[in-house]
């Protein structure tokens, strides 16, 4: 049986929104700036002869990243995402000097360091792409509910 406090240690990484966002990937598998086109391949169905993947293609704009809010870095999930107090800093203020100071920032898993992460310009989606996204919204509800499943099962100590 594992300790409690193991389970709440990986339930907050597992919650936290820097891992959340890691584990759900791009939205896209391939990409051109000079088109400013995404593709993304999907399974659209399946039938006796297999899964049916069509290829989608997308024009992009690019954000801000939404993770790190456009400075590139972000604190490391693992050290952070149980929380900190003003005790923790005031205790060891070696570690709030680094902290503060950025020793554990890493590049920012979504963006790269770029700043920017492109989004669907979905200005102006034809029917096609629209059945694509579509299926991308189901996919990531369904990764969103074994997330929340496999969150529920950490909770319980399995």
């Amino acid at each position: 049986m594992r300790r409690s406090q193991d389970i709440i240690e990986d339930l907050n990484y597992y919650r936290d929104a820097r891992t959340q966002r890691v584990c759900e990937g791009q939205w896209y598998d391939d990409i051109c700036e000079r088109t400013m086109t995404a593709t993304k391949e999907l399974i659209t169905h399946e039938d006796d002869d297999g899964e049916h993947v069509e290829t989608f293609t997308f024009r992009f704009c690019y954000r801000v990243c939404g993770l790190c809010d456009g400075k590139g870095s972000t604190v490391s999930a693992g050290i952070d995402c149980g929380g900190l107090s003003d005790q923790d800093m005031y205790e060891d203020p070696d570690f709030a000097r680094d902290y503060f100071g950025g020793t554990y920032d890493v590049s920012c898993p979504v963006c790269n360091g770029r700043r920017v992460e492109p989004m669907i310009n979905d200005t102006a989606l034809t029917d096609d792409q629209k059945r694509g996204l579509k299926i991308m919204e189901e996919d990531a509800q369904c990764a969103r509910e074994c997330h929340a499943e496999r969150m529920s099962e950490m909770r319980m100590g399995c």
